[in-house]
């Protein structure tokens, strides 16, 4: 392995290190406020938990639920955003680096 596949190789590691970070972002705060949404409303399962936290993340909060994480959690909320924009943003950086690794002599 030369020093320009060294240079590539790191930087795909680096976005795939911060794709999994923010993967682990989404499911640990999704999971945080789906249980807390159970916990205050008890006649919810998992589908309807899982819809109020959707509902809440995506800003429509139409339901008892999802109105609840939103005026509640908002630190929450914020992160599932920025989680949400982080793996796109390194899903399109990863398919970036793998592209100018072999465009530029790989």
């Amino acid at each position: 392995m030369n020093d320009h596949d060294l240079k590539f190789f790191i930087a795909g590691v680096m976005i795939v290190f911060v794709f999994a970070l923010a993967v682990q972002m989404r499911l640990m705060a999704g999971v945080a406020l789906k249980r807390a949404a159970k916990a205050k409303f008890d006649g919810l399962d998992e589908t309807q938990a899982r819809l109020a936290v959707a509902g809440a993340v995506d800003g429509e909060a139409d339901g008892e639920a999802a109105g609840y994480l939103a005026e509640t959690f908002p630190g929450a909320i914020r992160h599932i955003r920025l989680a949400r924009k982080g793996t796109i943003v390194m899903a399109a950086a990863l398919v970036g680096v793998i592209a100018a690794w072999r465009f530029m002599g790989g």
